[in-house]
């Protein structure tokens, strides 16, 4: 929750940026107030000399992040731009766990991103792009590789604190024919698990739980799915070349 503080106490010996570090420290996703007070040593009240709230910083260190993003350098046609970039972007989801959550949890958090995102859009109009196609493609591609490190972040982690919903106090969990009821069981496992019974529905293969769940998945297949489709409708939309009519005079 957001809770605006009143600074109290004498000026801090610590600036704004020793609370963003002590915040990325504990976690992009996990960090409180409290938390980040007794990392630094201080009191929370101590924090509201330089944050006014647990928004507020999370705001600052987004802020921090997106000033770290590599964006990618001009390439010489969109479709490596477009790869160059997923790179850059999965690098920095990787580099802070949680982030893909936090992007697509609160409401704002993308804009604090602004600035990477039109630079990478330029990349785009550079290689070949029109400014609105480059537009859509990186909302797409930044959609797939959010979404697909989301999901792998689950089954990387152990089922206890996979965000789902835990059982109302005093009530027992209710058995699961597919799970193992382990807490350190990753989400792998439970998945692979559940594939396993004879209760689980067919699926493709690229949808059954497999090692590379662990890694990309399907990324990477996914992006050159998209990089074709979108090479396909501007093939499909490019103007005709105009008719030549050429006169012969005997």
């Amino acid at each position: 929750m957001t809770r605006l503080g009143k600074p109290t106490g004498p000026r801090p010996g610590f600036t704004r940026d020793d609370v963003v570090e002590a915040a990325l420290g504990l976690g992009i996703a996990e960090f409180t107030l409290t938390a980040v007070a007794k990392r630094m040593g201080v009191a929370v009240s101590g924090l509201y000399r330089t944050i006014s709230s647990r928004e507020d910083l999370l705001a600052a260190c987004l802020e921090r992040i997106a000033a770290q993003v590599d964006v990618p350098r001009s390439e010489d046609n969109w479709p490596d731009a477009v790869r160059a970039h997923v790179e850059s972007v999965w690098g920095m989801l990787e580099d802070y766990p949680g982030l893909a959550g936090v992007i697509m949890r609160v409401p704002w958090a993308h804009q604090l991103f602004a600035g990477p995102v039109s630079q990478a859009c330029q990349v785009l109009v550079d290689g070949g792009l029109g400014a609105e196609e480059a537009g859509v493609v990186l909302d797409f591609v930044g959609d797939t590789v959010i979404s697909t490190h989301a999901q792998i972040e689950i089954m990387r982690s152990p089922v206890g604190r996979s965000g789902l919903s835990a059982p109302t106090a005093g009530q027992e969990p209710e058995p699961s024919a597919f799970s193992s009821g382990r807490d350190d069981s990753t989400g792998l496992e439970e998945a692979s698990r559940l594939a396993a019974t004879k209760r689980a529905p067919d699926l493709p293969e690229a949808l059954t739980p497999n090692e590379s769940w662990l890694d990309r998945g399907g990324l990477d297949r996914k992006i050159e799915i998209i990089i074709r489709g979108v090479a396909a409708d501007l093939d499909l939309n490019a103007p005709e070349p105009a008719s030549v009519n050429v006169s012969w005079r005997q």
